[in-house]
């Protein structure tokens, strides 16, 4: 009987263990979607405010030259106001890496006028998720 009560649990472990992941990855995709979509959405940066880490990044590649912003200046770079076409704007989370308290997303903004590519790195800080670095890529779209 033990070493049934003991196999059948470690059959569980696995289980256990994916269920884990998968609420990682449920609570990472909340908090892009929550916040960084909701800036986005509302061109308001105070939907980031807590969510970028103040000592995050932002990179991307313009005219073959690496470019920075703090996420300081990212965040005070919105409007305050939608964008005049966002009824067109699709976003979406294509995919999620989560290992113990770091994880990285894929997130893709398709815009009318242009595609970006978004990845994040992400830490849990204080049992909340925090984006500690984006890296994009901005594809114009031909017409």
């Amino acid at each position: 009987m033990k070493i049934l009560c003991v196999a059948v649990a470690l059959l569980c472990l696995p289980s256990l263990a994916f269920a884990q992941r998968g609420a990682d990855d449920a609570a990472v995709r909340k908090a892009i979607t929550d916040h960084y979509f909701k800036a986005q959405e509302t061109g308001t940066g105070d939907h980031l405010k807590g969510t970028f880490v103040d000592e995050g990044r932002m990179m991307w590649v313009q005219d073959g030259q690496l470019r920075v912003r703090t996420s300081a200046d990212y965040i005070g770079g919105f409007t305050g106001k939608p964008a005049a076409d966002e009824a067109k704007r699709k976003r979406s989370v294509i995919m999620t890496d989560v290992t113990g308290d770091v994880a990285i997303a894929k997130v893709e903004l398709n815009f009318p006028e242009v595609k970006f590519t978004d990845y994040f790195t992400l830490a849990r800080l204080g049992g909340q998720w925090k984006i500690i670095h984006k890296t994009y890529h901005r594809q114009p779209k031909t017409k």
